[in-house]
């Protein structure tokens, strides 16, 4: 067969209809366990179960419900026996918290840098830049006959002429893997084949058969076009969650860049010796 094979990745979203009608609101989120005094809500059991690695989610939340449950419960214990001991007191609980909010404080600033640049007009000049990278592809539906020898295709082409139907052809004279459906290879585009099964179908006329074998690396080729058709790209609307996600990335990268450069900074390597600058980036 023809198609040349490229490496593709999927990108699978996990689904949670199960917690679609699980509301915030006090009369939808109900207690699930009260621990001295302290109420634990069937929404935090859900968010304990969203956390959880994708291997553990694929036993059902039903399943798994009674392990978190108790799971929260320990931990409630521990926060309300911590408290006990005025342990938001400590140094160590006062340390971390100082590195958390450092840590929050960085990233809501980046987060309202990123917002301030993304502007409609930014999202907007992304998008034309995708379309002229991808401008709109024909593609062409087609099925063939694949045969060892050109006198061999050559006498299916005669067949074909005198009123044989092609997919019937395909079926009964194909070597191959497409014989079994007719020979029907869907649709692709021309990157999609080789070069001399390609050109001969682009040049094609829908319902057209090719008047002589087209030799592959394959073996001989008969074809037949079904359909030609023009794949136009995603529509701004489609795009826009990557264009978002990738135009915040790359904002996040020249903000920092330029705060970087904007501020006094001294780096030491491992031994205490001053360190130079890393190179700018373009």
């Amino acid at each position: 067969m023809p198609r040349q094979t490229s490496a593709r990745t999927a990108i699978v979203a996990a689904a949670f209809a199960l917690f679609s009608s699980f509301s915030a609101a006090a009369q939808d989120d109900p207690v699930v366990a009260k621990v001295e005094g302290q109420n634990i809500l069937r929404s935090e059991v859900v968010r304990a179960f969203s956390s959880l690695p994708q291997q553990m989610q694929q036993a059902g939340f039903e399943t798994i419900y009674p392990q978190l449950l108790e799971r929260l419960i320990q931990q409630q214990l521990l926060i309300v026996q911590g408290r006990k001991n005025k342990l938001e007191n400590s140094p160590e609980v006062k340390s971390r918290l100082k590195r958390l909010e450092d840590a929050l404080i960085g990233e809501v600033y980046l987060n309202q840098l990123i917002e301030q640049n993304l502007t409609p007009g930014l999202l907007e000049k992304r998008y034309q830049e995708f379309l002229k990278q991808n401008p709109p592809v024909e593609e062409v539906r087609a099925r063939h006959i694949l045969l060892k020898t050109e006198t061999d295709a050559k006498n299916v082409i005669g067949h074909i002429d005198a009123g044989k139907a092609f997919d019937a052809a395909a079926k009964e004279f194909s070597t191959g893997p497409s014989a079994a459906n007719g020979g029907d290879l869907g649709y692709f585009k021309r990157g999609d084949m080789v070069k001399p099964f390609s050109d001969a179908a682009f040049a094609m006329k829908a319902g057209e058969v090719t008047p002589l074998p087209v030799k592959t690396r394959f073996g001989w080729h008969v074809i037949k076009v079904e359909d030609k058709r023009s794949v136009t790209p995603p529509s701004f609307e489609e795009m826009r969650p990557r264009i978002l996600r990738d135009s915040g990335r790359t904002i996040a990268v020249g903000v920092m860049q330029k705060m970087v450069a904007g501020a006094k900074v001294e780096r030491f390597g491992l031994d205490g010796k001053p360190l130079a600058a890393p190179p700018k980036t373009q």
